[in-house]
């Protein structure tokens, strides 16, 4: 579960929206400004004396069907605040788009720039969050059945009322009225304040005979087309949009990669790009206004466009996920398929039949040996994937990353395909390749090394990620010489990390290879210093670890740090958790940990939907699937955010050492950061040393590292 975002559709300023296909979830920061005003407000009464019993609050119940009638709870609470503070607009339904879309969430208009408003919102939304007489929190949100409310640029959530409001920062501030997100009972009028009765066994879903016809969530674009979508929106419309422009991953989150690939399709239908997907996008979407090319088939299999219609096409590549009009050319020239423009499942197997039928390779990508097929031409064109293998070889030992650009790039993307051919290697880009990389069972990190390549020209994806066993001693004398350590670069590195193996070859000395750099010298018995030197390099050519070598791994060159080692690799509080697996209703001394070094939870050992989604967002800041669950690779993510300079734990420090780890100790002592340990250095090292009242030596080890770090938090 991820933490509602429920605003796909920002309200603007004095705007009045008609009941039936509209509103969206809001919330906004009460009692920001206006508290006084608030105080005199009038309250909503009830009609009946209330129980002195409370309704049981369920977990987060999150909207995901779609039905076709605003539910009676919410219709009725806009109704009491009308009638308590005069007519103001509202809605409920809104198709296929959370709890809108099963018609129990209202939007109730307010101005938080009119005065009269603001105190009318603040105390309507302080009235339901506040704690009765006896003490017991959100009692009137309990009476009502109320999910989670946004106002003022902030949220609060009844599943978790001890946290109060939060900032709310989805893509429209909630200023111009309440979103409350009702549960199933407060949906009903099921709840105390309606029946007089509290609930004590919560509704999970539609009653069998309620209101509204339960679908499960639409997947034809065709039902969101009065959907608007922009930046920070979420949920199942979104889901259906990334699946129908293809080259993403689809998670439901309109992010940065969306936002890029929405205007890309708007550029490509000569659309405004604004990266806002209104009307306009989805008619494009689903073929109207010409558009599209329709849905016809063509029977024959026999192309019916003429060939210089195809020739046009002869050096795109096309494969699954693919849209446009080239796509619809070839749909309708190999025949049998649907003409919609969108690479899909039966398009790519049509593909592959096609291909077989030819004797060329089954791989469901259409390439120039396809368009030639297609033109009746011969099929030895040119290689694989638009380019031939050694176009594509030229390029093998390139890594590319966000933010690459160059010739490099552009010959990835019309490799890869699905996306703009720029030349830059911005989020689509890095969507694009994390996507190809799961469905070649590569680690979707979004960075094209060899295996990519390799992948790309068909060859195997082990190449770049296999261990020193192909790599000759011979090949590794070359680099003898050299001393490699943290934020060194280039063959030597790649050449190293090759035969070290388990390493992503990248030619960057990072924190992953430095850990894996210490782990291997444990266990060869060399010096765990995370330094390549003469002595290592002798080991990975197939010596052992009592190879003779002028360096020794203590010496300081430039980018080096130490004057010392650690004797082993550094562990923390986490590692002896990361083989355990946590998830939602998971307890005990793992979650304690996990909480502690999130960060903003209760330590209370319990994996609820605040660790949850407390989770799901240190995974998306980390690169990772927003699953919720914590795995392995979780929880290095998670121990790197607690431990910035776990890196650095084993390396010893003194005056007179240089290089990026003394940049990084300056930086986290706040000075000068010259990567010079100088006086000044040592100095604001004895004074961490002193305040953490341990040996004021000036030399920084494991301990100061540490101790450093603390002092960062």
């Amino acid at each position: 579960m991820s933490l509602p975002k429920p605003d796909s559709t920002p309200l603007r300023r004095g705007s009045v929206r008609a009941l039936g296909a509209l509103s969206v979830s809001v919330m906004a920061v009460p009692l920001v400004g206006g508290t006084a005003d608030a105080a005199s407000v009038p309250l909503p009464q009830p009609s009946r004396t209330l129980p002195s019993g409370l309704d049981v609050t369920p977990p987060y119940q999150r909207g995901v069907l779609c039905l076709n009638e605003s539910q009676p709870g919410p219709i009725a609470f806009a109704k009491l605040l009308n009638a308590t503070y005069g007519s103001h607009t509202y809605g409920v339904l809104r198709k296929c788009d959370q709890e809108h879309g099963e018609g129990r969430a209202l939007d109730w208009m307010l101005n938080a720039s009119n005065s009269k408003d603001l105190a009318i919102g603040n105390a309507v939304t302080r009235w339901l969050a506040a704690s009765d007489s006896k003490g017991r929190p959100a009692a009137m949100a309990r009476r009502f059945g109320i999910n989670y409310m946004i106002w003022n640029r902030q949220i609060w959530k009844a599943w978790d009322p001890g946290r109060g409001w939060q900032p709310y920062t989805g893509s429209s501030p909630h200023t111009d009225h309440i979103h409350i997100s009702f549960t199933w009972d407060g949906a009903y009028k099921r709840t105390s304040w309606w029946t007089g009765v509290p609930v004590v066994d919560y509704l999970t879903g539609p009653r069998s005979g309620g209101s509204g016809t339960s679908t499960p969530a639409s997947s034809d674009p065709a039902d969101y087309v009065n959907v608007t979508l922009r930046l920070g929106s979420s949920g199942q419309a979104v889901r259906v949009l990334q699946k129908a422009i293809g080259g993403l991953t689809v998670d439901g989150s309109f992010g940065p990669a969306t936002d890029a690939r929405v205007r890309e399709y708007q550029r490509s239908k000569g659309l405004t790009v604004n990266g806002v997907v209104d009307s306009r996008v989805w008619n494009a979407i689903i073929g109207r206004s010409g558009t599209g090319s329709g849905g016809g088939t063509s029977g024959s299999g026999s192309t019916s466009a003429d060939p210089a219609t195809l020739a046009k096409y002869a050096g795109t590549v096309l494969r699954r996920g693919s849209r446009g009009t080239a796509v619809s050319v070839m749909q309708k020239a190999i025949g049998g398929i649907a003409v919609d423009g969108s690479f899909g499942p039966a398009t790519e197997a049509r593909v592959r039949a096609y291909q077989r039928s030819k004797g060329l390779t089954a791989t469901g990508v259409v390439d120039s040996r396809v368009w030639n097929a297609l033109m009746g031409k011969g099929t030895s064109g040119s290689g694989t994937s638009g380019s031939t293998a050694s176009g594509l070889a030229r390029y093998a030992d390139t890594v590319l990353s966000r933010g690459s650009r160059g010739t490099a790039v552009s010959v990835l993307q019309k490799a890869i395909g699905g996306i703009a051919v720029d030349g830059s290697f911005g989020p689509a880009t890095e969507a694009r390749v994390k996507a190809y990389q799961r469905s070649k069972g590569l680690t979707a990190t979004g960075v094209v090394d060899g295996r990519v390549w390799n992948a790309l020209m068909g060859k195997g994806t082990s190449g770049s990620g296999s261990t020193g066993s192909s790599t000759t001693g011979g090949s590794l004398a070359q680099y003898s010489g050299l001393t490699l350590r943290l934020w060194s670069r280039g063959e030597a590195v790649k050449a190293m990390q090759r035969a070290i193996g388990g390493l992503t070859v990248d030619g960057s000395f990072g924190p992953a290879t430095l850990a894996r750099v210490k782990a291997w010298q444990q266990s060869k018995g060399l010096a765990v210093d995370g330094v390549v030197d003469r002595r290592d390099w002798a080991v990975l050519a197939g010596g052992s670890a009592g190879t003779s070598g002028s360096s020794s791994s203590g010496s300081s060159t430039s980018g080096g740090s130490s004057s010392g080692s650690s004797s082993a690799v550094a562990t923390t509080e986490l590692t002896r958790y990361k083989g355990t697996t946590l998830r939602r209703g998971s307890t005990g001394a793992a979650v304690r940990a996990l909480q502690d070094a999130l960060g903003g939870l209760s330590v209370d050992g319990r994996f609820g939907p605040a660790t949850e989604a407390r989770v799901e967002a240190v995974q998306r800041a980390g690169g990772l699937s927003a699953t919720g669950v914590v795995d392995g690779r979780t929880w290095d993510v998670v121990e790197r955010r607690a431990h910035p300079l776990l890196p650095y734990w084993g390396t010893v420090l003194k005056r007179g050492s240089r290089g990026s780890a003394v940049v990084a100790l300056q930086r986290a002592l706040r000075i000068t950061a010259d990567g010079s340990f100088g006086p000044q250095t040592e100095t604001a090292v004895k004074g961490a040393q002193r305040a953490a009242r341990i040996a004021q030596t000036g030399v920084v080890g494991t301990v100061t590292w540490k101790a450093v770090e603390a002092r960062m938090r």
